[in-house]
């Protein structure tokens, strides 16, 4: 008997298509440090209220914004340091490295896109590439765009992309599979969204080695009710 797939829904951004929900899981898609990847993450921990805010970031990278380490600070550079700022400042709200798959290539990726974008008539040529054009794309136009990067460069595909989004995956299935986590907002590069809806869909399709909870922080320092706490 085969699984049932859990439905893709909206986020309920108006006017975004970069993001999806899978029962629990809202995925969000961005460009790394880009203030529109910012200011949607920072709108959805409000908006969602989650248990968990997880982002694409090994366990070492979300350490480095404790505040014994360092104080994140508003506004913020990228979204991690977005994450780390609201952790500190909600008590309940934990955060999640999810991306701890080291990868390497040598493929330009960047020219890759910018012929793949005007062969969808995305844009008119390849020097019509912007980062704006990255939060103009739909669902169906990352998967399209995946396949096709995926015909140019096969092996970096794989190690860069489809590795990482079923670790990525698997780390958010076990997560929401946990009694006491209802809610996450996640926060993934673009070309990662679909590869990590589309499994979060069929999770019997994640490698079972990948379903795993990351370790999760919290920056409470103090009790809620202490003056010297800055979290509500």
């Amino acid at each position: 008997m085969s699984e049932q797939k859990r439905a893709i829904r909206e986020t309920g951004f108006t006017n975004c298509d970069v993001a999806a929900q899978v029962g629990g899981v809202h995925v969000l898609g961005g460009l790394h440090g880009h203030p529109l990847t910012i200011a949607r993450l920072t709108g959805s921990i409000t908006r969602y209220e989650p248990d968990v805010v997880a982002v694409e970031a090994c366990a070492e990278a979300i350490s480095q914004y404790h505040p014994d380490v360092q104080d994140a600070r508003w506004p913020p550079r990228d979204e991690l340091e977005a994450a780390a700022y609201a952790t500190d400042r909600l008590y309940d709200l934990l955060l999640a490295g999810i991306d701890t798959r080291e990868s390497e290539h040598s493929a330009d990726f960047e020219r890759f896109d910018r012929e793949i974008f005007t062969e969808l008539g995305i844009i008119g040529s390849p020097d019509e590439l912007t980062r704006a054009t990255y939060y103009e794309l739909d669902l169906e136009t990352i998967r399209e765009w995946r396949a096709l990067t995926e015909v140019r460069a096969p092996d970096a595909f794989t190690t860069v992309l489809a590795e990482r989004d079923a670790v990525m995956a698997g780390h958010l299935h076990a997560l929401v599979s946990d009694e006491d986590i209802d809610t996450i907002v996640a926060m993934v590069g673009v070309q990662h969204l679909t590869g990590v809806v589309d499994l979060l869909r069929t999770p019997s399709e994640i490698p079972d080695d990948f379903v795993e909870i990351p370790p999760l922080a919290h920056y409470r320092l103090f009790p809620r009710d202490s003056p010297w706490s800055s979290a509500k």
